[in-house]
């Protein structure tokens, strides 16, 4: 078991594709039973040929969409991805930048938000390998999330591994609880912003990374 779990998180960080593979952990048989008779008690048909397959569909999409629950503890995480860190520079202090796309699972109604991420950093000691950071956010998002922990989480993570001068993270998200239910807004859009270290007390530092979320971050 221990090789296992060594294996699953050496292929987080050598981005193997491990957060959408199987997850010999879950009871599938178990839980596509309890998601038919979910369907059931909301009358839906399971023979019609549509929904013959969909009990085991909808598991399989929830597997994958909530496995960063295999990957909560932070110590395992820090170790894991340091080593896609190397030494910075001693007289850097550029803003690294790096942006991205995530898609999750709203934590109040399970049903997605998605949306851009751009995250910056101010190296101290130590830079993190630029594909690394996407896959922090694919950790994170890969669970029940409202857009503001999946923010705060993603930040916390960083902020371990790198031990930055200051880091900022901004996300921008469409919400389905709010376009599918409530209060039905088509165009309803959500931004968040972590703003820690340099980019909290430098106006100048904030002004930079919020001037390229203006330039990168708004949706086309």
């Amino acid at each position: 078991m221990k090789n296992e779990i060594n294996g699953e998180l050496d292929a987080v960080i050598n981005d193997r594709g491990l957060l959408t593979s199987p997850r010999p952990s879950i009871d599938r048989p178990q839980l596509q039973h309890h998601l038919a008779e979910v369907l059931r008690l909301l009358h839906v048909d399971l023979n019609d040929e549509n929904l013959l397959d969909t009990p085991r569909r909808w598991a399989e999409s929830l597997i994958t969409m909530t496995s960063g629950y295999d990957f909560t503890d932070v110590k395992k995480l820090t170790t894991l991805f340091r080593k896609a860190c190397s030494a910075a520079d001693e007289k850097c202090q550029n803003l690294v930048v790096i942006g991205g796309t995530f898609k999750t699972l709203c934590a109040h109604h399970i049903l997605p938000f998605f949306g851009k991420f751009i995250i910056g950093y101010i190296p101290n000691k130590t830079i993190i390998g630029a594909s690394k950071i996407p896959r922090i956010v694919e950790v994170h998002m890969r669970r029940l999330q409202s857009q503001e922990h999946l923010a705060h989480d993603v930040a916390d993570t960083i902020e371990h591994i790198v031990e930055p001068n200051g880091i900022a993270v901004w996300m921008g998200g469409v919400h389905l609880c709010m376009v599918m239910r409530g209060v039905e807004q088509e165009s309803s859009f959500m931004e968040t912003n972590v703003l820690r270290g340099a980019f909290l007390e430098d106006e100048r530092t904030r002004q930079e990374f919020m001037s390229i979320v203006n330039r990168r971050g708004q949706r086309e």
